[in-house]
């Protein structure tokens, strides 16, 4: 009974402020909305971003063609390396360049003002696919729509959706249809790589957590794919993301690894950990779980902040505000940063990233806020969130705590991957305002790969290219896995 009581505590005021929010448009998109999508000759791309550059001609237009490169290997290469920086923002500057920088940056700034700086570039826009992904996003922009459960509950889900894939919502009418465009964005079929989310506390002592990271996206696999036949991957609905991670350092936590997957009607993560010293499985909500700490970070950062910007359970804890597009300075095309010979020493200062090796440059961005319903808990009482337009990837994040202080800000640095046609993170940082530390999210693929041996990340757009047993996303798997 008391559980009941404690339930119903939490649900009813998400039930009733969600009866109170102004009627949302969570609606598939009309025969004249979808004729300004396209690959050429629109007024927007596929992905709804404004094909032309900007009237100062510092924005480019478009390309749908993605660049050419090599593919693969232990290293990748960096398209502009021979470019210099335009100019450097640093703390005695920044003022000038106030209205293109967000306010975490402004944070570093003021906060590290002998280190922190931008190198800015001249912008590229790499934020291309090959055609099937422009293909299956017309397609299902057509189709799918915000669940019901949105309205009256504020519950993460889709409905109507098409097997396929395809970023939902390139013309986003609301702040939740953005962040769904963000976590749908297309980071190929599957993943398997080595990564580091690197702890580094107030004095600047780093501890290195090596992981093996597995992952799929079923949600992007085509109608006749296997894994939509499959009963664990099908619960209701075709599952978004299935994620695994293995601890191969430090040594004390060695073997310890996690796998589950969440779904379009239920974004709950279904996901069970293998514990090496009990040797059991045993199913972990609290991995995925809003405002819980993510996995291996000594709890410095919250599921909350995976990517940028993560819904965190099954029902948004949220208000999301209609999202802004603006011009900014933002972490972009950070190759440099995969090169495997640039040991984690040189990345990871005693303050922050080193900025010697970020890329920025000047592009339109989603800002997407966020304010903490009234009668729900949550670490962060407002969370800001920067989209890139061309991908949906996240760049940036501020959070603020219950007094309505900045609290933790983060950058995330993608690069675009020749051969498999994507852009995706290869490093992050968040980092804490108040206490000094900072964490990152399991990147650094390529020099995580060289650490252990197991080279560059392996990342596919075709079924049959997987190269690891999907099961480990299941109890079953993860048990027989955990034994091996």
């Amino acid at each position: 009974m008391q559980f009941l009581k404690n339930t119903m505590k939490k649900v009813v005021p998400i039930m009733a402020g969600a009866l109170l929010l102004p009627s949302l448009a969570f609606a598939q998109l009309s025969d004249v909305e979808m004729a300004k999508l396209g690959v050429s000759g629109t007024e927007l791309t596929p992905m709804g971003a404004i094909r032309a550059g900007n009237a100062d001609g510092t924005i480019s237009e478009w390309n749908s063609q993605p660049i050419a490169g090599e593919s693969g290997g232990d290293s990748l290469a960096d398209p502009f390396a021979d470019e210099k920086p335009l100019f450097t923002i640093t703390a005695a500057n920044h003022k000038e360049y106030a209205d293109k920088l967000t306010p975490g940056q402004i944070a570093m700034f003021k906060q590290y003002p002998d280190t922190f700086k931008m190198n800015v570039y001249p912008t590229h826009r790499t934020g291309a696919y090959d055609q099937w992904v422009y293909d299956a996003t017309l397609a299902q922009a057509k189709n799918v729509k915000m669940c019901d459960g949105m309205k009256t509950e504020s519950k993460i889900c889709l409905k109507d959706d098409i097997p396929g894939g395809g970023v939902p919502f390139p013309i986003p009418k609301s702040g939740e249809e953005a962040a769904y465009n963000h976590y749908m964005a297309f980071k190929g079929l599957s993943v398997d790589q080595m990564v580091n989310g690197a702890l580094i506390d107030s004095n600047g002592n780093r501890t290195d957590v090596i992981m093996h990271q597995r992952q799929i996206y079923p949600y992007w696999f085509p109608v006749n794919s296997k894994i939509r036949s499959t009963k664990w991957y099908n619960r209701d609905g075709i599952a978004s993301l299935c994620d695994s991670w293995q601890i191969k350092k430090p040594p004390r936590s060695s073997g310890l690894v996690f796998g589950g997957c969440n779904y379009i009607r239920d974004f709950d993560f279904q996901v069970y950990l293998y514990i090496p010293g009990q040797r059991r499985v045993r199913k972990a909500p609290e991995i995925g779980f809003h405002d819980s700490p993510s996995f291996a970070s000594d709890g410095q950062r919250t599921v909350a902040s995976r990517w940028m910007h993560y819904f965190g359970g099954k029902n948004t804890r949220f208000d999301f505000n209609k999202p802004v597009r603006k011009e900014l300075f933002v972490p972009y095309n950070n190759n440099k940063l995969t090169n495997k010979d640039t040991k984690f020493s040189e990345i990871f200062g005693e303050e922050h990233i080193n900025q010697d090796l970020i890329r920025y440059e000047l592009h339109r961005v989603w800002v997407v806020d966020t304010t903490l319903k009234s009668g729900l808990r949550h670490l962060y009482k407002r969370h800001t969130v920067y989209l890139d337009e061309d991908t949906w990837l996240g760049l940036a994040y501020e959070a603020y705590d219950a007094k309505d202080r900045l609290w933790r800000v983060g950058e995330q640095y993608n690069a675009f991957i020749p051969g498999a046609n994507i852009t995706t993170p290869v490093g992050d940082i968040q980092l804490d305002l108040i206490n000094g530390r900072y964490t990152t999210f399991p990147y650094w693929q390529y020099q995580s790969g060289e650490d252990v041996g197991y080279g560059g990340p392996k990342i596919t757009s075709k079924e049959e290219d997987i190269n690891f047993n999907i099961q480990i996303f299941t109890p079953q798997g993860l048990r027989k896995f955990g034994r091996r």
